[in-house]
């Protein structure tokens, strides 16, 4: 089955609105759940969120700093390994060990799901036209073994 889902209306720091590929995403923590949208970023190599939403999960930032490059330059942060949620309805997955780093520095931005640990639990189809984007889950090859030979 396939998870489609309007694109959302997002504010930009310049004042201006464009529509993008957000979906809804609910983070797990050991204590607090934290559900939101997150933007689908095929340019992003790994998925990334702002302190402030890992302090509300109460997650550990205590881990070993790294810069982190992208369009708004680099930043200090902290890859961690997070439970995330996503669908609706009958068809939910949920995703044990999905990597993000948390940007430290004070640093404004959507949540982004990048392409490690998420791109490729999906087919993920952007319709521009439509704006919509489509998740279709990979489903895992079964090795079965030969009972008889």
């Amino acid at each position: 089955m396939t998870l489609k889902f309007r694109y959302k209306s997002v504010n930009r720091p310049d004042g201006t609105t464009v529509k993008a590929p957000m979906i809804p995403i609910t983070f797990i923590g050991e204590k607090e759940s934290f559900e939101t949208a997150a933007l689908v970023d095929s340019g992003a190599d790994v998925s990334a969120m702002p302190r402030a939403i890992a302090e509300i999960l109460e997650l550990d930032l205590t881990g070993e700093r790294a810069p982190a490059s992208g369009i708004g330059g680099k930043v200090e942060s902290i890859e961690i390994l997070v439970k995330i949620m996503i669908g609706r309805g009958h068809e939910i997955y949920t995703f044990a060990r999905t990597p993000f780093k948390i940007i430290l520095d004070k640093y404004e931005f959507p949540i982004l799901l990048g392409r490690a640990g998420f791109f490729d639990k999906f087919v993920i189809t952007f319709d521009q036209r439509n704006e919509t984007t489509s998740l279709k889950r990979v489903q895992r090859r079964i090795q079965r073994k030969k009972l008889f030979r």
